[in-house]
């Protein structure tokens, strides 16, 4: 009687040990997989924040070139530079307009910006 007894608790303790196994398994591949998933989305993240600032960086930087970009880039307006438009001021200046045609009319100030004023310097 005392070796049965003996002989099922050992079997309830290999049996809760392999649940344990098994259940610990299945928890570190999930955390496995939310940490793949997670470092996936800061890579994805990090990916468009690049981009962005890629396409920020090409819109506001002065080129010397003209026409379209030497890049592949998907963006809407590829041809986003045109020939340089010169203008000669009263007193002789060559203004030379490197600007696209629909961003040369854009208002530069808001309306809600307040009233703009001369500067007088006393």
């Amino acid at each position: 009687m005392l070796k049965g007894l003996l002989g099922f608790f050992a079997f309830i303790f290999f049996l809760i040990v392999l649940i344990l196994l098994l259940v610990g398994s299945y928890l570190y591949s999930t955390y496995r997989k939310i940490r793949v998933a997670a470092q996936r989305a800061a890579e994805r993240q990090a990916q468009q924040h690049r981009e962005e600032t890629g396409r920020q960086r090409q819109q506001y930087n002065q080129r010397q070139q003209y026409g379209p970009t030497s890049q592949a880039d998907d963006s809407e307006d590829t041809n986003y530079y045109d020939q340089p438009r010169t203008t000669q001021t009263a007193t002789g200046e060559t203004i030379i307009d490197n600007r696209h045609q629909e961003r040369e009319s854009k208002k530069i100030f808001d309306d809600s910006d307040g009233e703009y004023v001369d500067f007088v310097e006393e």
